[in-house]
């Protein structure tokens, strides 16, 4: 969401890149001890709620309980952790494209790929959603389970497109979401393999101006709407 303006991953903030008119939503998703599907972004609570341990060892109940937002600006005091459901309750209807996130790469979650699945098919926004990770494992079982649902591969640093794509090829990837340093005159190879290109994260006009220079399909910023402004005049 619009996290420079609001406390990240919660309803605030994502009903202001809405109202900022952008054109996709990220958010990232776990699993809490009693298997809801709840959107947050660390593993642990500490950094961005009045709490204290992990999101896999607290129960959705107890989450509930937590202050998201005063930590960003008291007049977020009182700001919930969101569950799935209700962020796709939000943008359904919406023309716009939500990139869930699994955050499993360091807990693995066993059975987050089939309730976050699940919860996409029950609110149809099975063209409207992107599914991301980490891990090709986790791409791979999303895959099996809804293959008509858009799958990225985030990465924190990349080989040769050729080399990997060879071994990436039966995933079927839609995009992979690369860190906007390593935007170069690859992109045009990684698209010309049939990925879309998408950095993270774009903040700075410099930033900004590799992207359209090297002509990424889109990037992930926490200030839509001054990159909005800002692409204007490039």
């Amino acid at each position: 969401g619009a996290s420079q303006s609001a406390p990240e991953n919660t309803l605030p903030a994502i009903k202001k890149a809405m109202y900022d008119k952008t054109d996709g939503i990220e958010i990232d998703v776990q699993l809490t001890k009693d298997k809801e599907v709840v959107v947050f972004h660390d593993e642990w609570v500490n950094r961005t709620t009045n709490g204290k341990g992990f999101i896999c060892d607290l129960t959705y109940e107890k989450l509930q309980r937590l202050d998201a937002g005063s930590w960003f600006h008291p007049k977020f005091q009182g700001t919930k952790i969101p569950l799935l459901r209700e962020v796709l309750k939000l943008i359904q209807g919406q023309p716009i494209l939500l990139n869930i996130e699994l955050k499993n790469n360091l807990i693995p979650y066993p059975g987050l790929e089939e309730k976050t699945i699940q919860l996409i098919k029950q609110y149809h926004l099975e063209e409207q959603v992107l599914i991301s990770s980490f891990k090709k494992e986790s791409l791979k079982r999303c895959q099996q389970l809804a293959p008509e649902i858009k799958r990225g591969l985030v990465c924190w640093h990349i080989s040769e497109p050729q080399k990997v794509h060879t071994e990436w090829k039966s995933l079927e990837l839609y995009s992979l979401h690369l860190p906007v340093a390593l935007v170069n005159r690859k992109v045009k190879l990684w698209q010309a393999l049939g990925y879309k290109v998408f950095p993270y994260v774009v903040e700075s006009k410099d930033q900004l101006k590799l992207c359209v220079y090297y002509q990424v399909d889109g990037f992930f910023t926490n200030t839509p709407r001054s990159c909005k402004k800002m692409l204007q005049y490039l």
